[in-house]
């Protein structure tokens, strides 16, 4: 057998295995520091037009979880046509509880185009029923029974901009906001926010945009050549890290951006128990 047959069979198995990826996803767990008994699911970097996991499945990953919130970081759409896929493949999730929601990149690029399709994606969202956050903090009384007035059953919200393409969120924004609740967990699409936030301003700030890698390339030449975002380059491109004193989540996202695979990066779904 001619060598090329090899290796056109072995970039055969290869694009087989990115596929699998791509169609794949992890859910994962992790409990914070509180104990007000609420639970949030998280979910980012959706890019409908390229994703490849379907309603049915995160509908039953929803249920299974059972959360309290939902949480969207970002990116739902790449291009104004995708709406009508969206709203398709978000009604089929046939979600009964709160969901929020805070601008990616991709989405304010697409809400550029056309003042007209701006208004249409936000009546959208509001048919949905998904609230947007812009930079607004929206306090949720947990399940636990504490004292009248007492602050230590309540989780703050914040849902933050993009900082590269939306609304950069000011620093006195955080001011007294901690004074209403036990827990600030934020969230917001590009990880390099938290270069932008005071420090210590919130208990967990969950991210995404990085696709934890998308298409892994050895010795991290994807954020150092292909990136311009400062937290990759510093080496955080998933999971927990520390930074100026806030704590931070970046999650793998579900969609693919460009091309419809992944390669050692496997989507995920990330469930939050404050």
């Amino acid at each position: 057998m001619n060598w090329y047959l090899y290796v056109a069979g072995f970039l055969l198995l290869v694009f087989v295995y990115m596929f699998i990826q791509a169609v794949s996803y992890k859910t994962r767990f992790y409990r914070l520091p509180t104990n007000t008994g609420l639970r949030f699911l998280h979910m980012t970097d959706i890019h409908i037009g390229l994703l490849n996991i379907s309603a049915g499945r995160i509908q039953k990953t929803i249920r299974d979880a059972n959360p309290d919130y939902i949480l969207l970081g970002g990116d739902l759409i790449d291009k104004p046509r995708d709406l009508k896929k969206l709203v398709r493949w978000f009604s089929s999730l046939d979600i009964r509880v709160p969901v929020f929601y805070t601008l990616g990149n991709h989405d304010h690029g697409c809400l550029r185009k056309s003042p007209d399709f701006q208004r249409e994606f936000m009546a959208a969202m509001k048919k949905l029923n998904i609230r947007v956050l812009i930079n607004e903090a929206v306090p949720l009384k947990g399940k636990k029974q504490q004292n009248p007035g007492s602050a230590d059953n309540t989780v703050i919200l914040a849902g933050l901009d993009d900082i590269k393409t939306g609304i950069p969120v000011e620093p006195q924004f955080f001011q007294g906001v901690r004074d209403q609740g036990c827990c600030i967990l934020a969230f917001s699409h590009n990880p390099d926010i938290v270069l932008h936030i005071p420090e210590g301003s919130v208990d967990l700030l969950v991210l995404g945009h990085f696709h934890g890698g998308q298409m892994w390339l050895p010795f991290k030449l994807e954020y150092l050549l292909l990136r311009k975002d400062k937290v990759s380059k510093m080496g955080h491109i998933k999971g927990f890290s520390v930074i100026r004193n806030n704590r931070m989540y970046i999650s793998r996202g579900l969609g693919t951006v460009a091309i419809p695979f992944r390669f050692f990066s496997v989507p995920e779904v990330t469930v939050f128990d404050a």
